[in-house]
Order: structure tokens, then C-alpha cells, then sequence
């Protein structure tokens, strides 16, 4: 009987690590159980907003008012979600916590109460800017947990668990909403968010923080901004968000450009059926891009994706569901590198303030994608403004070569306030 065959052993004298190993070890990390839960939780309310805010509105009001509801929300959670990152890296997260807690809900309270007693527009509106900047930064704040707590391949699995759930949040979050909206009230996914955010907020305050320091409170009052790197990877992430979002708007109207419009849904769905799959692969084998531009590739693979789905466009519109899932596999798992990047770029004691960031450029990514491919799409078709969308992904990957972190220590700055990566 022949021998068993040798393992051989990884270049640098380590056994190769097995599939799926690196989630059983990110499972040992202590508190594991108590972050997965409050990171999905925090993941809900987020994704059920919109949808929520649109059905409650649009019930009383006309659409175009409820969608200016929805952007003044957008417009004020993007704002002002750099500053809350700054008070939470500042100062402790419990009192930040529960005094966004305590201000949301009785937002969210006043926004019920105007909308059921037909209060006029802009109070609404401002009251709904008020939702936005009030919501406790729960989910960006876990990143940060989710970095101080693994190291290495544990932290890329970490990472892309995030970006997992956040893609399978993405999903369910507007299910959910549309149903209570439709089957129960139109009030009902605001007593829900309310609570799911109440909950997170409860169970994060205990928990590790992410690292701070005294050297981070008195750094550059610039923050992030002042590292060339961050500016870069911002503008990546921006970038990044702008051709999702455009993918997101351009689907449905080429669906309905083609009578297709029953596959609008089907199109998103495998969308992120492809990005929770590719994000939850990478978390497997996190030692596959452990060197090398690895937001830049995975940029690369989103740019060839998104031309693969032109290309399909051109064929039928059974053709663009197949490649869907292929055209998302990239998405996830480029959203937990850069937020992993960021981590690795931040300043000492700005961690939550560097994610805060990110989420402030993905909001605004989001916005202008959706505003200009919406009317290029208009002016010129669906399949012509989806050409564009691969060169947005490229200039994104352009600025992510640039937003790679450095083997160098950390050195001040030419004013000597803060620390820069060189």
C-alpha cells in the first residue's frame, strides 16, 4: 500500500492553512458571537430605511416628496458621520452611543407624529435630515471592533464575514420593510429599526472598543484627510460606489427597456447573491491576495465584471441574469479590503472617524451615481451609460494602486501634527 502523499509546505515554511480554517479560527476569537450578532443587527435598520421612509411618506405625500425625505436622510447621516466617528474615538463610546440612541428615537418619534398628522413638507424634511444624523454609527463602529480584535489572514476574515453580512442585510432589510410597510403599517419597520438599533446600541456599549489614544485627540484637525494615502483610498471608495450604484439604477431600466421588467428584482437579487458568495470565498482562503495590491485587484475583477454584463446587455436579458452573480462576485469582498485598508491607514486613535469617512464617500458615491446615470440613461439608453461604468471602476482602481499601505513606520507629518503613513 503506498504512502500518503506529503503535505508540502507554504513558501514561507508554514503549513498550507485549509479551507474554511481561517472562519474557524475567527469563531475562537474571543466575543466573536457577541460582534457577529450585534454586526448583522446593526446591518437591518440601515438597509430598511429607505424603502421604509419612501412608503411611509409617499402614503400621504406625493413620490417626489417622499424621495426627497430619503435623500435629506442620506444627505444627513453622510454629513455628520465623520464627526460622530470623531466623538467616538475622543471620547468613550457609551455616553456617544446612547446620546445618538436617545436623540434617533425621539426623532424617529417626531417624524411618526408629523407625517400621520400631515404636518407640512419641510419640517418633514428636516426631521428626516435629523433621522439620518442622529442613528447611532453602530455598523461603522464594528469595523473597528472587528479590526482591534483579529490580526493578519483572521483579520480578512473578519472583514469579509462584514461585508457578507452586510450584502445579505442588503437583501433582506428592503423584504423586510416592504412587507411591514404593505402587510402590516406603514409605521411598522419604524418600531422595528427603532428596536433593532436600541438593541445594538445595548450590546455594544460594553464591548472592546476599538483602540484610542491621546496622540489620535490631538492629530490633525483634518483627521484622515491629512494622510495622502486615506485621500486616495476615499476616492476609491467613492469611485467603487458610484459604479455599483450605477449597476443598481441601470439594471431595472434595461429591464424595462426590453419588457423584462419581472427580471428588476431578479437582477438585483444575484447581484448580491454573487457578492455575499465572493466575499464569504475570500474569507475562506484569506492568504490568496495577502500580497500585492489587493484592492486594486479586486477592482480590476470588478471592471471586468461590469464589462461582461455589457456585453451581455447586447445578447438578451436572460443572458445579463446569468452573468449578474459574476458581475457581483468583486463587490463585497472590495468593500471589506478597503475598509481593511483603511483600518491599516488610519492614524492612531482615529479608527472609527477613518470608517466613518468611507461611509460618508460611499454615501456620496451612491448619490451621484444614481442622479447622473439615471439621466445619462434617459438621454442616451441603459446599455450606453452601462459602458461607462467599467472606466469608473477603473479610475477607482487607479486611485486604490495608490491607497496601498506602506512597510514603513508611522512618521509625522510635515507640520509634525498627527501621523501619516509614509
Amino acid at each position: 500500500m503506498s504512502a500518503a502523499p506529503e503535505v508540502s509546505a507554504a513558501p514561507d515554511g508554514r503549513a498550507p492553512r485549509r479551507v474554511l480554517s481561517s472562519y474557524r479560527d475567527l469563531m475562537a476569537v474571543p466575543g466573536f458571537w457577541r460582534n457577529a450578532l450585534v454586526g448583522m443587527i446593526s446591518k437591518l435598520p440601515p438597509s430598511m430605511v429607505a424603502l421604509s421612509l419612501l412608503l411611509l411618506v409617499g402614503r400621504d405625500y406625493s413620490y417626489g416628496t417622499a424621495g426627497l425625505m430619503v435623500s435629506g436622510s442620506a444627505i444627513g447621516q453622510g454629513v455628520t458621520a465623520p464627526l460622530r466617528g470623531r466623538l467616538i474615538d475622543r471620547y468613550a463610546p457609551r455616553p456617544v452611543l446612547l446620546g445618538c440612541l436617545t436623540a434617533h428615537l425621539t426623532v424617529t418619534a417626531l417624524l411618526l407624529f408629523m407625517v400621520r398628522n400631515g404636518g407640512p413638507a419641510p419640517v418633514i424634511l428636516i426631521t428626516a435630515v435629523g433621522l439620518g444624523a442622529t442613528a447611532p454609527p453602530v455598523a461603522v463602529m464594528m469595523r473597528a471592533v472587528w479590526y482591534s480584535a483579529g490580526e493578519g489572514a483572521t483579520l480578512t476574515t473578519a472583514m469579509a464575514l462584514d461585508s457578507s453580512m452586510m450584502g445579505a442585510a442588503l437583501i433582506t432589510g428592503p423584504v423586510l420593510a416592504g412587507w411591514l410597510s404593505l402587510s402590516v403599517s406603514p409605521v411598522a419597520p419604524f418600531f422595528v429599526t427603532a428596536t433593532l438599533t436600541a438593541l445594538s446600541v445595548l450590546l455594544l456599549v460594553d464591548a472592546p472598543a476599538a483602540p484610542r489614544s491621546a496622540a489620535g485627540a490631538r492629530g490633525h484637525w483634518l483627521g484622515p484627510l491629512a494622510s495622502r494615502p486615506l485621500r486616495r483610498l476615499l476616492a476609491a471608495s467613492g469611485l467603487f460606489v458610484t459604479a455599483v450604484t450605477a449597476v443598481d439604477v441601470l439594471l431595472p431600466l434595461y429591464a424595462k427597456e426590453h419588457d423584462a421588467g419581472a427580471y428588476t428584482g431578479l437582477y438585483l437579487g444575484a447581484l448580491s447573491v454573487g457578492s455575499v458568495v465572493g466575499s464569504f470565498g475570500l474569507g475562506a482562503v484569506p492568504d490568496l491576495l495577502a500580497r500585492g495590491p489587493k484592492a486594486f485587484v479586486l477592482l480590476i475583477v470588478f471592471v471586468l465584471g461590469t464589462g461582461v454584463l455589457c456585453l451581455g446587455t447586447r445578447l438578451s436579458p436572460e443572458m445579463v441574469l446569468l452573468l449578474c452573480p459574476v458581475a457581483g462576485l468583486a463587490i463585497g469582498s472590495t468593500f471589506g479590503t478597503l475598509r481593511t485598508i483603511g483600518g491599516e491607514l488610519a492614524p492612531p486613535g482615529r479608527m472609527t472617524e477613518t470608517m466613518s469617512w468611507l461611509s460618508s464617500l460611499d454615501l456620496a458615491g451612491g448619490a451621484v451615481g444614481a442622479a447622473v446615470f439615471a439621466q445619462f440613461a434617459a438621454a442616451r439608453g441603459s446599455g450606453t451609460a452601462l459602458l461607462v461604468v467599467p472606466a469608473v471602476a477603473l479610475l477607482a482602481a487607479v486611485f486604490g494602486w495608490g491607497a496601498r499601505t506602506r512597510a514603513e513606520p508611522l512618521t509625522a507629518d510635515a507640520n509634525g501634527s498627527g501621523a501619516t503613513r509614509g
